[in-house]
């Protein structure tokens, strides 16, 4: 039982698919589409369907040149799809190098980028809200290193020495987007773009299929460069779930990569792969919220089944979780996704993002193993999120930082804190920003003591 596949079609037109005929009484209802039954009304929503009734699906076409649009039928249990893939034709060039056109939700009203979007409008609509991290003075008011739309941004150090940074880029990372597009710097403050290091139409494999996941969907989402065994990988996933690990064949951070894992191999299910190297050489994949596995040698495959660690005194205060986290994981997690791993001291720090008070946050837990139990969840960086953090060349420490929440000082774009650590091991934001160095190491940590109330960490 299959609906045909439609291609070629105008762009922004209602497409309908060929009938089917049901072999069961059942349910129907479509997703991002409508039906009709035995040739009646359009419509949406569920309904009941009996053996032998006609069924026929239609669905809007994409207004972009070679785009699927892609609709989902259920009927009982079983999902069906409908596709259409628009025809080609001449679109608007991009501006410039990097991908600063047609953008998702971005902002805030800066020339460079296309100005605020309608979706950044909307989410950035309360003026009481917005930027109020800042005006709290949990965050110095920071701007991005450059402009351009990206979300998860990370940055690694390279073996050459440079900075390397990267993220979810593109037109519309909720829909499509190209690939994985690269920027690199001598000292975090000027910054190169060095184009798309690995696209869909030329490099993927696995990666080459649409998806449904509200619609049709073909992008990447939150790759991260990391150097480790002396070459540079890149992790990445594929909405709604699909991990994979690209390697470069040159050993150079422009690549070209290649997949890196056995048989063309991917991990199902989830997001955000991340890598850690510990000191004896041996790497781990993280991902999701917090789960580890050790790689194997040659980087082809995990050696060992993931393990998520324990929490110790885990916070159960559902305001300091994403609000799926009470009802499925009992509030046991340190974050529900964009997991990072970096070691200091000794001590193995396990990060992922929350939503901490409506701040989508960097929360922390540390360890002296790096498969746990971890201690001290805490809000080491308000408004930080899914990121990476990594040591400079002068030994200063940072977090990467885009803006997912309108508490943010600014939205979709790429930016460092500097982060200290106080004497036990905890994260927070370094005191030595600029608009924050008014006041002393000890009424800076006081001020913190005082934030934190709430959170059980005590400095």
């Amino acid at each position: 039982m299959t609906f045909n596949e439609r291609i070629d079609v105008e762009p922004s037109t209602w497409i309908e698919s060929n009938v089917i005929q049901s072999p069961l009484s059942d349910s129907i209802v479509v997703n991002n589409g409508e039906y009709s039954v035995n040739s009646g009304n359009w419509i949406q929503g569920k309904s009941s369907i009996s053996e032998g009734d006609k069924i026929k699906v239609r669905v809007m076409s994409s207004k972009l040149p070679n785009d699927v649009t892609m609709c989902e039928i259920i009927l009982g249990n079983d999902s069906i799809y409908f596709q259409v893939t628009t025809k080609n034709f001449t679109a608007t060039a991009k501006q410039g190098d990097a991908r600063n056109i047609n953008l998702g939700i971005s902002g805030p009203n800066n020339t460079a980028i296309g100005g605020p979007s309608p979706q950044w409008l909307k989410y950035n609509s309360d003026k009481e809200k917005m930027g109020s991290a800042v005006k709290e003075g949990l965050i110095p008011n920071i701007k991005p290193l450059f402009d351009a739309q990206i979300r998860d941004a990370v940055i690694c150090i390279g073996g050459d020495g440079r900075y390397y940074l990267t993220g979810s880029t593109g037109s519309d990372i909720w829909h499509f987007n190209d690939g994985v597009e690269l920027w690199a710097s001598e000292n975090l403050k000027e910054w190169d773009y060095m184009g798309l290091v690995w696209t869909f139409e030329k490099d993927a494999t696995w990666e080459k299929a649409w998806r449904f996941h509200h619609k049709a969907v073909r992008a990447l989402w939150a790759p991260e460069i990391h150097y480790v065994k002396g070459n540079y990988f890149i992790t990445h996933s594929m909405p709604p779930g699909g991990r994979g690990l690209l390697k470069s064949v040159t050993g150079k951070p422009e690549g070209p990569y290649v997949n890196a894992l056995e048989n063309d191999g991917f991990w199902k299910e989830d997001i955000d792969g991340s890598l850690f190297q510990d000191e004896d050489g041996s790497v781990y994949y993280l991902y999701g919220g917090g789960w580890i596995a050790k790689m194997k040698d040659d980087m082809s495959g995990l050696a060992e089944e993931p393990v998520k660690p324990a929490l110790i005194d885990p916070d159960m205060n559902p305001t300091h979780h994403a609000r799926t986290c009470a009802p499925r994981r009992n509030c046991q997690d340190i974050g529900h996704e964009g997991t990072f791993m970096f070691k200091r001291n000794g001590l193995y720090y396990l990060t992922a993002a929350d939503s901490y008070q409506g701040r989508y946050s960097s929360m922390v837990a540390v360890s002296e193993n790096i498969y746990g139990p971890y201690k001290w969840r805490h809000e080491a960086v308000p408004c930080g999120g899914g990121t990476s953090y990594f040591k400079d060349h002068e030994g200063q420490w940072w977090c990467t930082y885009f803006g997912n929440d309108n508490q943010s000082p600014f939205r979709e774009m790429p930016g460092i804190i500097k982060v200290d650590f106080t004497s036990d091991g905890k994260v927070f934001p370094s005191k030595d920003q600029p608009q924050l160095n008014t006041l002393s190491q000890q009424e800076w940590e006081q001020k913190w003591a005082k934030v934190w109330k709430d959170k059980y960490v005590n400095l």
